[in-house]
Protein backbone atom coordinates (compact mmCIF):
# COMPACT_ATOMS: atom_id res chain seq x y z
CA UNK A 1 0.00 0.00 0.00
CA UNK A 2 2.93 2.26 1.14
CA UNK A 3 4.18 1.83 -2.24
CA UNK A 4 1.21 2.62 -4.26
CA UNK A 5 0.95 5.68 -2.32
CA UNK A 6 4.93 6.35 -3.29
CA UNK A 7 4.13 6.13 -6.57
CA UNK A 8 1.16 7.95 -6.93
CA UNK A 9 2.93 10.93 -5.22
CA UNK A 10 5.37 11.24 -7.55
CA UNK A 11 3.23 10.90 -10.52
CA UNK A 12 1.93 14.22 -8.92
CA UNK A 13 5.15 15.64 -8.13
CA UNK A 14 6.01 15.05 -12.09
CA UNK A 15 2.95 16.83 -13.37
CA UNK A 16 3.34 19.54 -11.51
CA UNK A 17 7.07 19.92 -12.71
CA UNK A 18 6.02 19.20 -15.90
CA UNK A 19 2.94 22.16 -15.46
CA UNK A 20 6.27 24.51 -14.23
CA UNK A 21 7.91 23.90 -17.37
CA UNK A 22 5.72 24.78 -19.92
CA UNK A 23 3.79 27.56 -17.69
CA UNK A 24 6.20 30.17 -19.86
CA UNK A 25 5.11 28.59 -22.84
CA UNK A 26 1.61 28.51 -22.44
CA UNK A 27 2.36 32.18 -21.45
CA UNK A 28 3.60 33.19 -24.77
CA UNK A 29 1.48 31.07 -27.17
CA UNK A 30 -2.07 32.12 -24.95
CA UNK A 31 -1.78 35.92 -26.11
CA UNK A 32 -1.15 35.10 -29.88
CA UNK A 33 -4.18 32.70 -29.80
CA UNK A 34 -6.62 35.25 -28.40
CA UNK A 35 -4.24 37.86 -31.07
CA UNK A 36 -4.94 35.02 -33.81
CA UNK A 37 -8.83 34.88 -32.84
CA UNK A 38 -9.01 38.63 -32.93
CA UNK A 39 -7.23 38.93 -36.64
CA UNK A 40 -9.89 35.96 -37.48
CA UNK A 41 -12.46 38.28 -36.33
CA UNK A 42 -11.34 41.44 -37.88
CA UNK A 43 -10.47 39.90 -40.77
CA UNK A 44 -14.07 38.48 -40.94
CA UNK A 45 -15.78 41.57 -40.81
CA UNK A 46 -13.58 43.42 -43.24
CA UNK A 47 -14.85 40.94 -45.75
CA UNK A 48 -18.68 41.51 -44.73
CA UNK A 49 -17.98 45.12 -44.63
CA UNK A 50 -16.86 45.45 -48.00
CA UNK A 51 -19.41 43.00 -49.23
CA UNK A 52 -22.15 44.97 -47.79
CA UNK A 53 -20.25 47.69 -49.18
CA UNK A 54 -20.09 46.28 -52.66
CA UNK A 55 -24.55 45.33 -52.24
CA UNK A 56 -25.11 48.54 -51.34
CA UNK A 57 -23.11 50.42 -54.45
CA UNK A 58 -24.65 48.01 -56.69
CA UNK A 59 -28.55 49.14 -55.60
CA UNK A 60 -27.51 52.44 -55.80
CA UNK A 61 -25.50 52.09 -59.30
CA UNK A 62 -29.20 49.85 -59.99
CA UNK A 63 -31.10 52.90 -58.78
CA UNK A 64 -29.22 55.46 -60.63
CA UNK A 65 -29.86 53.99 -64.28
CA UNK A 66 -33.88 53.20 -63.60
CA UNK A 67 -33.91 57.12 -62.85
CA UNK A 68 -31.69 57.90 -66.02
CA UNK A 69 -33.89 55.77 -68.07
CA UNK A 70 -37.07 57.16 -66.89
CA UNK A 71 -36.35 60.33 -67.31
CA UNK A 72 -34.52 59.59 -70.88
CA UNK A 73 -38.62 57.96 -71.29
CA UNK A 74 -39.95 60.76 -70.14
CA UNK A 75 -38.24 63.21 -72.37
CA UNK A 76 -38.84 60.88 -75.72
CA UNK A 77 -42.81 60.97 -74.76
CA UNK A 78 -43.30 64.33 -75.63
CA UNK A 79 -46.98 63.18 -76.67
CA UNK A 80 -47.86 62.00 -72.60
CA UNK A 81 -50.09 65.01 -72.08
CA UNK A 82 -51.77 65.55 -75.59
CA UNK A 83 -55.34 64.84 -74.40
CA UNK A 84 -56.37 64.91 -78.09
CA UNK A 85 -54.47 61.79 -79.17
CA UNK A 86 -54.91 58.21 -78.84
CA UNK A 87 -52.76 56.01 -76.69
CA UNK A 88 -51.30 54.27 -79.70
CA UNK A 89 -51.03 57.58 -81.20
CA UNK A 90 -48.89 58.38 -78.33
CA UNK A 91 -47.11 55.68 -78.44
CA UNK A 92 -46.02 56.40 -82.28
CA UNK A 93 -44.78 59.35 -81.37
CA UNK A 94 -42.47 57.89 -78.30
CA UNK A 95 -41.39 54.85 -80.80
CA UNK A 96 -40.15 57.84 -83.54
CA UNK A 97 -38.27 59.56 -80.69
CA UNK A 98 -36.65 56.35 -79.53
CA UNK A 99 -35.35 55.65 -83.72
CA UNK A 100 -34.51 59.53 -83.66
CA UNK A 101 -32.49 59.70 -81.04
CA UNK A 102 -30.16 57.03 -80.71
CA UNK A 103 -30.53 55.45 -84.43
CA UNK A 104 -28.02 53.20 -84.06
CA UNK A 105 -29.94 51.30 -81.43
CA UNK A 106 -32.68 49.99 -83.94
CA UNK A 107 -29.95 47.94 -85.83
CA UNK A 108 -31.72 44.92 -82.81
CA UNK A 109 -34.86 44.59 -84.93
CA UNK A 110 -33.38 45.61 -88.00
CA UNK A 111 -29.89 42.99 -88.50
CA UNK A 112 -31.94 39.81 -87.49
CA UNK A 113 -34.42 41.07 -90.19
CA UNK A 114 -30.89 41.39 -92.75
CA UNK A 115 -30.44 37.84 -92.21
CA UNK A 116 -33.52 36.40 -92.90
CA UNK A 117 -34.00 38.10 -95.86
CA UNK A 118 -30.24 36.78 -97.09
CA UNK A 119 -31.19 33.11 -96.37
CA UNK A 120 -34.07 33.72 -98.06
CA UNK A 121 -32.64 35.23 -101.04
CA UNK A 122 -29.99 32.24 -101.12
CA UNK A 123 -32.10 29.35 -100.78
CA UNK A 124 -35.02 30.86 -102.78
CA UNK A 125 -33.71 33.41 -105.37
CA UNK A 126 -34.82 36.64 -106.47
CA UNK A 127 -38.31 36.40 -105.71
CA UNK A 128 -41.38 37.52 -107.84
CA UNK A 129 -41.45 40.03 -110.56
CA UNK A 130 -43.37 42.92 -108.64
CA UNK A 131 -44.02 46.78 -108.93
CA UNK A 132 -45.29 49.36 -107.03
CA UNK A 133 -46.88 52.78 -108.19
CA UNK A 134 -45.23 56.06 -107.27
CA UNK A 135 -47.36 59.29 -107.65
CA UNK A 136 -46.13 63.10 -108.19
CA UNK A 137 -47.21 66.31 -108.41
CA UNK A 138 -45.98 68.99 -110.87
CA UNK A 139 -47.37 72.96 -111.76
CA UNK A 140 -47.31 73.92 -115.06
CA UNK A 141 -48.94 77.07 -116.13
CA UNK A 142 -50.51 77.26 -112.63
CA UNK A 143 -52.19 74.19 -113.05
CA UNK A 144 -51.33 71.27 -110.87
CA UNK A 145 -50.88 67.73 -112.87
CA UNK A 146 -49.82 64.15 -110.81
CA UNK A 147 -47.79 61.61 -112.61
CA UNK A 148 -47.67 58.19 -111.89
CA UNK A 149 -44.87 56.35 -112.23
CA UNK A 150 -44.57 52.45 -112.25
CA UNK A 151 -41.28 50.87 -110.70
CA UNK A 152 -40.77 47.16 -111.65
CA UNK A 153 -38.48 44.95 -108.85
CA UNK A 154 -37.89 41.48 -107.93
CA UNK A 155 -39.54 40.91 -104.55
CA UNK A 156 -36.79 39.14 -102.26
CA UNK A 157 -33.69 40.77 -103.58
CA UNK A 158 -35.81 44.45 -103.35
CA UNK A 159 -36.32 43.84 -99.97
CA UNK A 160 -32.86 42.63 -98.95
CA UNK A 161 -31.62 45.80 -101.04
CA UNK A 162 -33.79 48.00 -98.46
CA UNK A 163 -32.90 46.13 -95.52
CA UNK A 164 -28.93 46.96 -96.72
CA UNK A 165 -29.31 50.16 -97.25
CA UNK A 166 -30.92 50.74 -94.53
CA UNK A 167 -28.51 49.05 -91.82
CA UNK A 168 -25.89 51.41 -93.58
CA UNK A 169 -27.70 54.50 -92.51
CA UNK A 170 -28.67 53.73 -89.25
CA UNK A 171 -25.02 53.15 -88.59
CA UNK A 172 -23.94 56.79 -89.99
CA UNK A 173 -26.73 58.49 -88.50
CA UNK A 174 -26.00 60.82 -85.59
CA UNK A 175 -28.75 61.25 -83.17
CA UNK A 176 -31.81 63.65 -84.52
CA UNK A 177 -33.93 66.13 -83.14
CA UNK A 178 -36.64 64.88 -80.58
CA UNK A 179 -39.95 65.71 -82.16
CA UNK A 180 -43.10 67.85 -80.10
CA UNK A 181 -46.25 66.93 -80.76
CA UNK A 182 -48.77 69.68 -82.65
CA UNK A 183 -52.11 70.01 -82.35
CA UNK A 184 -52.32 71.58 -86.11
CA UNK A 185 -50.50 69.25 -87.34
CA UNK A 186 -53.41 66.52 -86.26
CA UNK A 187 -55.86 68.43 -87.18
CA UNK A 188 -54.64 67.81 -90.61
CA UNK A 189 -54.12 64.20 -90.24
CA UNK A 190 -57.80 64.33 -89.16
CA UNK A 191 -59.14 65.37 -91.79
CA UNK A 192 -57.13 63.52 -94.51
CA UNK A 193 -57.92 60.54 -92.69
CA UNK A 194 -61.41 61.22 -92.73
CA UNK A 195 -61.26 62.10 -96.21
CA UNK A 196 -59.74 58.66 -97.09
CA UNK A 197 -62.31 56.98 -95.10
CA UNK A 198 -65.01 58.62 -97.61
CA UNK A 199 -63.27 57.27 -100.96
CA UNK A 200 -62.19 53.68 -99.17
CA UNK A 201 -58.42 54.72 -99.13
CA UNK A 202 -57.77 55.44 -102.29
CA UNK A 203 -56.99 58.97 -101.77
CA UNK A 204 -53.15 58.20 -101.23
CA UNK A 205 -51.50 61.72 -100.16
CA UNK A 206 -53.79 63.91 -102.40
CA UNK A 207 -57.61 64.77 -100.93
CA UNK A 208 -60.26 65.24 -102.96
CA UNK A 209 -60.01 68.66 -102.84
CA UNK A 210 -56.83 68.48 -104.70
CA UNK A 211 -54.68 69.49 -101.26
CA UNK A 212 -51.41 67.86 -100.98
CA UNK A 213 -49.94 67.14 -97.20
CA UNK A 214 -48.71 70.81 -97.01
CA UNK A 215 -51.98 72.61 -97.74
CA UNK A 216 -53.47 70.55 -95.50
CA UNK A 217 -50.61 71.05 -92.20
CA UNK A 218 -50.10 74.79 -93.09
CA UNK A 219 -53.85 74.99 -93.34
CA UNK A 220 -54.57 73.80 -89.86
CA UNK A 221 -50.63 74.89 -88.44
CA UNK A 222 -49.37 78.11 -90.44
CA UNK A 223 -45.88 78.50 -88.55
CA UNK A 224 -45.04 75.38 -90.27
CA UNK A 225 -42.32 76.09 -92.89
CA UNK A 226 -41.67 72.44 -94.30
CA UNK A 227 -44.23 69.50 -94.08
CA UNK A 228 -44.01 65.98 -94.75
CA UNK A 229 -46.43 62.70 -94.74
CA UNK A 230 -46.39 59.37 -94.35
CA UNK A 231 -49.37 57.07 -95.08
CA UNK A 232 -49.19 53.26 -93.47
CA UNK A 233 -51.45 49.97 -93.43
CA UNK A 234 -50.88 46.76 -91.84
CA UNK A 235 -52.59 43.38 -91.23
CA UNK A 236 -52.98 41.53 -88.51
CA UNK A 237 -53.26 45.01 -86.06
CA UNK A 238 -49.79 46.13 -85.75
CA UNK A 239 -48.33 47.78 -83.02
CA UNK A 240 -45.92 51.31 -83.22
CA UNK A 241 -42.92 49.57 -83.63
CA UNK A 242 -44.47 47.07 -86.38
CA UNK A 243 -45.29 49.85 -88.35
CA UNK A 244 -42.25 51.88 -88.43
CA UNK A 245 -40.07 49.13 -89.44
CA UNK A 246 -41.61 48.71 -92.07
CA UNK A 247 -41.77 52.22 -93.17
CA UNK A 248 -38.08 52.54 -92.29
CA UNK A 249 -37.46 49.03 -94.68
CA UNK A 250 -39.77 50.98 -97.43
CA UNK A 251 -38.83 48.25 -99.93
CA UNK A 252 -40.43 48.91 -103.67
CA UNK A 253 -40.70 52.79 -102.68
CA UNK A 254 -38.22 54.96 -104.99
CA UNK A 255 -35.96 56.59 -102.89
CA UNK A 256 -37.19 55.00 -99.75
CA UNK A 257 -39.49 58.31 -99.06
CA UNK A 258 -41.42 56.79 -95.80
CA UNK A 259 -37.71 56.50 -94.24
CA UNK A 260 -36.23 59.44 -95.42
CA UNK A 261 -39.50 61.29 -93.41
CA UNK A 262 -38.88 59.41 -90.36
CA UNK A 263 -35.33 60.38 -90.29
CA UNK A 264 -35.31 63.85 -91.60
CA UNK A 265 -33.37 66.30 -89.33
CA UNK A 266 -35.09 69.25 -90.30
CA UNK A 267 -38.04 68.58 -88.54
CA UNK A 268 -39.32 69.91 -85.15
CA UNK A 269 -42.91 68.63 -85.07
CA UNK A 270 -45.31 65.54 -86.11
CA UNK A 271 -48.61 63.99 -85.21
CA UNK A 272 -49.65 60.47 -85.71
CA UNK A 273 -53.09 59.27 -86.21
CA UNK A 274 -54.47 55.93 -86.42
CA UNK A 275 -57.63 55.10 -87.75
CA UNK A 276 -58.37 51.69 -87.20
CA UNK A 277 -59.65 49.12 -89.10
CA UNK A 278 -60.53 50.18 -92.84
CA UNK A 279 -60.80 48.53 -95.90
CA UNK A 280 -58.80 45.25 -94.62
CA UNK A 281 -55.82 47.03 -93.19
CA UNK A 282 -55.29 48.79 -89.92
CA UNK A 283 -54.18 52.52 -91.49
CA UNK A 284 -52.04 55.28 -90.11
CA UNK A 285 -51.03 58.39 -90.48
CA UNK A 286 -47.97 60.17 -89.61
CA UNK A 287 -47.64 64.31 -90.59
CA UNK A 288 -44.30 65.72 -89.76
CA UNK A 289 -43.69 69.98 -89.94
CA UNK A 290 -40.94 72.29 -89.64
CA UNK A 291 -42.03 75.02 -87.66
CA UNK A 292 -40.82 78.92 -87.94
Amino acid sequence: MDYFLKKLHNKETNSALVFKRISPFLAYVKPRVNDQITFERSLRYIILTGLYMKIILTVCWIIFLLQAKAQLIDSLNTAKNCSYMKKEEKEMIYEINQLRSNPGSYLIYIVPLLKEQETLVKNFGKGSRDYSLSFRTETDNDKQKTYIDTNWYYSNEEKLNALKTLVDDLKKLKPLRILQPDRGIYAAAQKHAKDEEDHQWTLLHTGSDGSEPWDRIKKFSPRMMSTGENIAGSYPKPTARDILIQLLIDEGIPGYGHRRNLLDPQWTHMACLTDGLQEGMYRWIQDFGEKN
